[in-house]
């Protein structure tokens, strides 16, 4: 796990290696924007905000911050995690149990799927979706039906790992920030 500055502790003490990060780059962003996803795909950065009434998916310029697409959710949706797999962008909603399916290139939505968790963050790992409900599970999920194909409960030691939030899927390892603090499990 990885960790800097002052921050909230896991309520455990880690068995797994702590690590620290360095910051190389900063970049402008919008702050009104409750970033919930947000993941860098051939040069381009998709972003997923949240809160009701507020959230959306957005294609955004990375040098800029600008906002050069985007697609507002319904209000009773509280967006989360987003990933792109192919030509499509998945987004994850939080308590409303629905994901939305964009097309990549125009952002209009060509399908949906209900699930029965909590929507937190999702990635893939180039055939499977992975997502997780702020537990200690993280699902794997067919990207044309979003069933379930797998499921694997995450710990350090003996200990569960919960809050599991923004994911991220990098030569074979699953990233996962641990929610409101500055912990970083690799999986």
């Amino acid at each position: 796990m990885a960790s800097a500055g002052a921050a909230q502790a896991l309520p455990i003490d880690p068995v797994a290696p702590v690590r620290s990060f360095e910051v190389v780059a900063e970049y402008p962003h919008d702050p009104t924007a409750f970033t919930q996803g947000l993941i860098l795909v051939d040069g381009q950065l998709y972003e997923g905000t949240g809160l009701n009434g507020m959230s959306q998916l957005r294609l955004v310029d990375l040098e800029t911050g600008e906002v050069i697409e985007s697609r507002q959710l319904d209000s009773e949706y509280f967006g989360e995690g987003i990933t792109v797999l192919g030509d499509k962008v998945y987004q994850i909603t939080w308590k409303t149990q629905t994901a939305f399916v964009y097309d990549r290139e125009t952002f209009e939505q060509i399908g949906s799927f209900t699930y029965d968790t909590d929507g937190w963050g999702i990635t893939h790992d180039g055939e499977s979706l992975i997502m997780s409900d702020g537990s200690d599970q993280l699902f794997f999920r067919d990207p044309e039906t979003f069933e379930v194909t797998n499921q694997i409960t995450v710990r350090d030691g003996d200990n569960a790992i919960v809050h599991l939030n923004e994911l991220e899927y990098i030569d074979g390892v699953i990233w996962a920030n641990v929610w409101q603090t500055n912990f970083i499990a690799r999986i």
